[in-house]
């Protein structure tokens, strides 16, 4: 998350270019939206004996269990997409890129709005992202598949997303206070969707060529430059460190700050 967001601030003050990037857990980890009180949700002592750290996110949302999955993170700026755009309908244009991804691996993907289009129905909010159908939010046979999220700044863009390979739902609930949040998780993940065997290297080979060709843009592979390791170092120490423990616990509509 440190990482996410010294890229997001380097941009921002034009260090920086527009940024895909890609990356997993290990070990698993939670991380929680912005406005959410980690006492309220999970047992912590619970977290610590397994090793599971929890992360507060600098964008909304809900909680996501990070394990087996692919993470990506954005950064760029409206300029960049050539448009000027609400937060929803950023959204739609930039998951788009997703929804490529995954035909390319098989998979009918659709926005819930366009999915249910003659009675699109909101769910009520919920603390658990994946639980919720919110019209931006990505399905595939009916079921979410994974999670996004956005923070702005002047028109700068931080958006990452949660994919999960494989989801362990009941791995999941065990550090929740109600585990009967996931009773009622209608979730899919990758390894259910795909048509052949996926693993990390070949989905993350699958979102850049989808991003290359939804953007056309040409993809060059570097590490992060000395500012932003530096000040990633900075916010892991002092922002991210200790997640909030007075927070409210919301979840704002379709995962976005």
């Amino acid at each position: 998350m440190a990482t996410d967001d010294a890229i997001f601030l380097s941009y921002k003050e034009n260090i920086s270019l527009p940024t895909l990037r890609l990356y997993g857990w290990k070990p698993a980890a939670i991380s929680i939206g912005y406005s959410q009180n980690s006492q309220d949700l999970f047992d912590l002592d619970a977290c610590r004996r397994e090793g599971i750290d929890v992360v507060q996110r600098p964008t909304g949302g809900g909680i996501i269990f990070h394990d087996r999955e692919l993470t990506y993170s954005i950064v760029l700026s409206q300029a960049d997409l050539g448009l000027n755009l609400g937060v929803k309908q950023s959204f739609e244009t930039i998951t788009s890129f997703l929804l490529k991804a995954y035909q390319d691996l098989g998979a009918t993907a659709v926005f819930a709005k366009d999915a249910f289009k003659a009675s699109l129905s909101v769910h009520s909010i919920a603390a658990f992202c994946f639980s919720r159908n919110e019209e931006y939010d990505i399905l595939v046979n009916g079921k979410k598949l994974g999670g996004n999220a956005q923070k702005r700044r002047r028109r700068i863009i931080l958006q990452h997303g949660s994919i999960p390979l494989a989801f362990d739902k009941e791995k999941a609930g065990s550090f929740l206070r109600e585990p009967g949040i996931l009773k009622s998780l209608d979730t899919t993940c990758i390894h259910e969707i795909a048509k052949e065997k996926t693993d990390f290297d070949r989905l993350s080979q699958a979102l850049i060529n989808a991003f290359s060709s939804q953007f056309k843009v040409i993809l060059k592979t570097e590490e992060l430059t000395t500012d932003e390791k530096l000040l990633a170092e900075e916010l892991k120490t002092k922002k991210y460190s200790n997640i909030k423990q007075d927070a409210h616990a919301t979840c704002s509509p379709a995962g976005m700050a």
